[in-house]
């Protein structure tokens, strides 16, 4: 291979890498982070910087440190699950979900949550609310399906695109249902021996003790989610059981950022709870982009869930669990800002993280671009919307088209 056919310079993306994961340590955004840039079938470049706990110096960023990926579960667990399940002829993205989970036809709004099917939750459009703090009210899947049966839906399904962890906590119990076997066990069984992902683990203290020490830390104790209840009026009926609850005090490190997923659902759910390492993310990244061993999921599947099928309805365009590119749809997606940054194809998707976590994989550039951060530690940065952005831009943006 001559150096000037390979698509990138290996100085000038290490470079790169480097100065926007200091910028985002200087800024006070995480006090460190890793990532993983994969082109073609090149060695993947790995670049670390800062440390894993904001205040500690004797905690550098590793390699093999593990990170909470808070949503990116949805695309990692939740969303593969699903297409396995559709490959083995267990459920079709078109069922409704009151199939598997009847319970549901208790409550609110029955007539528009019979219309709901899996492909409405994959993709957003189930009308169910982006987010509430059910753990407040009870825990459990049984407690979890009672609250959402409660739940008015907000508008028509297929009308409209809203984020919601709920589509993806009731995706974690459709799965569940239609294999009979607990989330993180199938997980580990189909996906994460399945490809290599050694130190992928829902609840890593009870699964891999040995690597507590290098597990990044989130917020001290759940002030976000906190603030979330008392100050939208949304919940003034729970403002009470703010101040009762048992809220996790001190640096959280280890359990799932999320309070759904710790509180309510024993850290394990469709829509959170995850924890890996980078390379457990290269070799997940292995099954959407053809190179993995035992290519599990159908390239048609594939090809369905990375496109957009909300084109009409949002500016942030969605796929089947992914965010794809806004550059192939219409100009208000694009100007609405895309968490890939505005230099990715449009046939590029990803997802990210609240934690500070992100995926995005553009097959034009054949670039695969895996970040992880802890932007919530020790306090939650509301500046790493802008610095992610800017960070995709300024990498992608040395690769050859």
């Amino acid at each position: 291979m001559r150096k000037q056919d390979v698509p990138f310079q290996i100085e000038a993306i290490v470079d790169e890498i480097s100065l926007s994961i200091e910028r985002g340590i200087q800024e006070g955004i995480f006090p460190g982070g890793i990532c993983s840039l994969e082109v073609e079938n090149y060695p993947p470049i790995v670049i670390t910087r800062g440390t894993f706990e904001a205040g500690r110096k004797d905690s550098p960023v590793k390699k093999d440190t593990l990170y909470d990926l808070a949503s990116l579960t949805k695309v990692v667990v939740a969303l593969p699950l699903i297409l396995l399940s559709v490959q083995t002829g267990r459920l079709s993205v078109t069922d409704p979900i009151l199939t598997y989970l009847p319970e549901l036809a208790k409550g609110q709004d029955i007539e528009g949550k019979q219309q709901i099917t899996v492909y409405h939750l994959l993709t957003h459009t189930s009308g169910l609310p982006g987010w509430r703090p059910f753990y407040l009210q009870g825990n459990g899947r049984e407690s979890y399906l009672r609250l959402i049966a409660e739940e008015a839906l907000v508008g028509k399904p297929g009308n409209q695109v809203v984020y919601s962890d709920l589509g993806f906590i009731l995706l974690g119990f459709i799965i569940e249902s239609v294999w009979n076997e607990p989330l993180d066990q199938l997980a580990r069984r189909m996906l994460f021996q399945a490809n290599g992902m050694a130190t992928a683990s829902y609840k890593p203290l009870e699964q891999l003790s040995t690597l507590a020490a290098n597990i990044a830390p989130t917020e001290d104790g759940n002030i976000f989610e906190q603030a979330m209840i008392t100050e939208d009026n949304a919940y003034p009926h729970l403002v009470r059981r703010v101040d009762e609850f048992p809220w996790r005090q001190g640096v959280i490190c280890g359990t799932v950022h999320d309070g759904n997923a710790h509180y309510g659902l024993d850290g394990v759910s469709g829509h959170a709870g995850l924890f890996a390492s980078i390379s457990d993310m290269q070799n997940y990244m292995k099954m959407w982009t053809g190179k993995a061993e035992n290519g599990c999921i159908d390239p048609i599947l594939c090809n369905f869930a990375t496109r957009s099928h909300t084109s009409t309805l949002s500016s942030i365009q969605r796929g089947l669990g992914w965010e794809v590119s806004p550059t192939g749809g219409t100009m208000s997606a694009v100007i609405s800002g895309c968490t890939g940054g505005d230099l990715v194809s449009p046939e590029a998707y990803g997802h990210t993280g609240f934690t500070g976590t992100s995926i995005w994989h553009d097959p034009l550039r054949q670039a695969t671009l895996i970040t992880l951060t802890n932007r919530v530690n020790p306090t939650v940065s509301l500046q790493i919307k802008q610095w992610r952005r800017m960070h995709h831009n300024r990498i992608f943006s040395k690769l050859k088209g």
